[in-house]
């Protein structure tokens, strides 16, 4: 989260220069909702099935991909409906390509689903932000809320009293992965919201989640050499589908 405050800061140094009271708002509410819903869903990892814990965790879009039709009022006909379909489909078979020896535990369901809310919610938030006359101040309130989520996180590491792990080969998972990944962050983080208020919700997220799924697939296969299986080659089939439908 401060590695993703830091580039957004880097990317318009003149972030703060306009923002408003609404910018801290928007903030504050970003980035209570992001530390919820990465809190709970690393915890229902922990109790659960990995493949289940992302499936339930990525039915999130459909929360600002239907909004967009009742708030905002976007159209919504036959394609999108199909491509919203096609994208559930495409979700749930990856989700059940995993590995068979996989097993729940007990107690993920709800961070689960509290996850999975949070992170609809993140959608529509972003959303509702770039439909404001704020919206021009959107590094400023993506920052408000990295900061405000790195906070929340150091205060639950400090509370509990964990430390970070001594041992050497570890290093590299402690300083690198974490820095990588709030790169990462940032900077999709600035896309998603431009798109939700440049394009309709039923396209923006829908494809913005199966092709997560279809990248993951892509990486795994020139970093990992993880060869696909039959499902996981169904569920990317039906992720180009969902593009291609929605695209009409």
């Amino acid at each position: 989260f401060f590695t993703a405050a830091v580039i957004t800061y880097i990317l318009n140094l003149n972030a703060f220069k306009s923002a408003t009271l609404i910018t801290f708002v928007y903030g504050i509410i970003f980035g209570t909702i992001s530390f919820l819903a990465q809190w709970c869903y690393t915890i229902a990892l922990n109790r659960g099935a990995t493949s289940i814990c992302a499936m339930v965790y990525s039915m999130g879009f459909i929360i600002p991909t239907v909004s967009g039709a009742l708030f905002w009022n976007e159209p919504f006909g036959i394609t999108s409906a199909l491509g919203l379909m096609i994208a559930i489909s495409a979700i749930v078979v990856s989700a059940f390509s995993g590995e068979k020896g996989e097993k729940l535990g007990k107690g993920f369901i709800i961070p689960n689903v509290i996850a999975m809310l949070c992170s609809g919610f993140l959608g529509v938030l972003q959303k509702m932000h770039q439909s404001s006359v704020d919206k021009e101040n959107l590094e400023a309130f993506l920052i408000i809320g990295f900061v405000l989520a790195a906070g929340l996180a150091f205060g639950f590491l400090v509370s509990y009293g964990r430390s970070i792990p001594e041992e050497s080969e570890r290093d590299i998972k402690v300083s690198v992965y974490p820095i990588c990944a709030g790169l990462c962050f940032g900077l999709v983080s600035i896309l998603n919201t431009l798109l939700a208020g440049r394009l309709p919700s039923a396209i923006i997220f829908p494809t913005l989640n199966v092709g997560i799924m279809m990248m993951c697939l892509i990486f795994g296969m020139i970093l990992f050499d993880e060869k696909p299986n039959r499902r996981q080659i169904i569920a990317f089939c039906l992720g180009i589908a969902t593009i291609l439908v929605l695209s009409f």
